[in-house]
């Protein structure tokens, strides 16, 4: 049988020797952006059940909501057998909750914690719960009063105080680990680079992209709310409801490193409701791809960015209704005041979307010691761009108008 040399991370190392001390049946693991906690616990999982082949096992492996999983989680995981060659296909089960994969001897299931009547009453050898910081105590004593084994939970610590720090991590049996982006040798340079201008630097303040409370949290995985958040008044849907006043898409155009965000967009008058789904999420994207996408799902007005006229005129050109917006002075804060002004409801699938507007703030000024009114720059805005663009269009008529110039050289 061939075997396989697989680099390890320091992660890995720390939570495997933790593990194999016998002294602990809970492990945190704490840790900023990209610090590969998610990666490590993968590896983790594959030798677990590498070396445990003696009996039948389940591990659940959890997040707050079930459309969440499939985006994050279970397709890291999938990605991670598929890279070391493990994955097959005849033992992956997608019509269970996000899915059931048999590893050896071990069943992995993948569960919202939405998912009661499983959560409540499906016993382990062993759970995760990822990104734990969205789940609340009960969530996590359903499980670990079925479990027969140990726990494993991770998440950025964006929160000051949580039931984790104070109900968790001051056990004995409980071992803590902490991580930061240093910890992680495979991450990618523009995520690196990315989390690196958050850093208060002489350059990234003269630059504006320094933010001390997203490098606390993202850099140096420490413990602190994100203050000076823009969008507050919002929540999440199962779906967009059938029945709107109004109803189209937004779109911010990317290429490269930015990608392309596309939002279904619905408004309910009578409530002031603004619903929103993430549908689109890719990079290079030239024209020819975009125009693809939008044959490909159902046709209604596309309020987008005027950026790139051309870009614009070329999907134009292939029938399909796209209207750019008027950009202009203040227009950002106008219409982020707009918005603002709207209960928000985003579908439960649209993971790029929620984890732009959970971190999407206002600008700090240093030396005046308070936000500003204009958002902080360099933040991932994509999609919540694209939102945007469609209420300019839609809801407050700022739709740019083609120029007539046949009066021009007319007699």
């Amino acid at each position: 049988m061939e075997t396989r040399k697989v680099a390890v991370t320091p992660v890995y190392q720390k939570l495997d020797a933790a593990y194999r001390s016998g002294r602990y049946n809970v492990f945190v693991l704490e840790g900023g952006s990209r610090s590969s906690k998610t990666y490590s616990i993968i590896q983790f999982w594959i030798r677990y059940a590498l070396e445990h082949q003696d009996r039948e096992r389940r591990v659940i492996v959890s997040r707050l909501k079930a459309t969440w999983i499939t985006a994050t989680v279970l397709k890291d995981f999938m990605d991670v057998l598929k890279d070391y060659g493990l994955y097959d296909s005849k033992q992956h089960n997608k019509s269970v909750g996000a899915g059931v994969y048999k590893l050896f001897t071990t069943d992995f299931w993948f569960l919202g914690l939405d998912d009661e009547q499983r959560i409540h009453g499906m016993k382990s050898d062993a759970f995760w719960i990822n990104e734990a910081v969205e789940a609340s105590f009960d969530d996590y004593a359903q499980l670990m009063q079925r479990c027969s084994g140990f726990a494993i939970l991770d998440y950025n610590p964006s929160y000051e105080e949580h039931w984790i720090y104070d109900k968790i991590c001051k056990r004995e049996k409980t071992r803590y680990m902490h991580s930061t982006m240093l910890d992680n040798p495979l991450i990618p340079d523009n995520a690196k680079e990315q989390i690196l201008s958050y850093e208060p630097t002489e350059y990234n303040i003269q630059h504006g992209t320094a933010d001390k409370r997203k490098w606390q949290i993202y850099g140096l995985g420490k413990r602190a709310s994100l203050e000076g958040l823009i969008y507050e008044n919002w929540g999440y849907c199962k779906e967009i409801p059938v029945w709107m006043d109004k109803r189209g898409y937004g779109m911010d155009l990317g290429f490269t490193l930015d990608p392309t965000g596309i939002v279904e967009c619905a408004f309910d008058a009578k409530t002031n409701t603004l619903y929103l789904r993430e549908v689109c999420y890719r990079t290079h994207m030239e024209s020819a791809d975009i125009i693809r996408f939008y044959k490909s799902i159902p046709p209604m007005r596309i309020m987008s960015e005027s950026a790139d006229p051309r870009l614009v005129s070329e999907i134009s050109n292939a029938g399909i209704r796209i209207y750019p917006v008027i950009k202009g002075q203040g227009s950002v804060e106008a219409s982020i005041s707009v918005m603002k002004g709207y209960k928000m409801l985003i579908t439960e699938d649209s993971v790029n979307l929620i984890k732009e507007i959970k971190n999407y703030t206002w600008e700090f000024d240093d030396k005046a010691k308070r936000f500003i009114n204009q958002p902080a720059k360099g933040q991932a805005d994509h999609l919540l761009d694209a939102a945007r663009y469609w209420v300019m269009g839609e809801l407050m008529g700022r739709i740019k108008q083609p120029r007539d110039y046949s009066g021009i050289f007319g007699h």
